[in-house]
């Protein structure tokens, strides 16, 4: 897994219930975390667009419906809750991803 991946992932209260969400780890701490920094995905689109980037669905990144980006939910996921890798995001969609989470830390300037 590295960031920006889209993966299918089971977390905690979704009753076991897959949804995708992205890998928004730095690579640089490797696979030997026993945990994953993940932004969950939700097809109910809300007008947090500056903190939920939307992304369109294509080949590339797996997804079959328009999505958001809750980087509002980041949370620390055990890595064996994550399921499979189903794609990746392009880079403009990471960009918007990244400012997002800027503005949710409070590191926007």
């Amino acid at each position: 897994m590295t960031r920006g991946d889209v993966v299918l992932l089971v977390a905690s209260g979704d009753l076991g219930k897959p949804r995708p969400g992205v890998i928004v780890q730095a690579d640089e701490l490797g696979d030997l975390t026993t945990s994953v920094l993940i932004c969950p995905m939700s097809s109910d689109l809300s007008e947090f667009r500056r903190t939920r980037p939307i992304v369109e669905p294509s080949p590339e990144n797996g997804l079959r419906v328009r999505s958001q980006i809750m980087t509002d939910k980041l949370s620390a996921l055990r890595r064996d809750r994550v399921r499979q890798v189903i794609g990746t995001l392009d880079a403009t969609t990471l960009e918007q991803l990244d400012t997002a989470l800027l503005v949710v830390l409070g590191l926007a300037r």
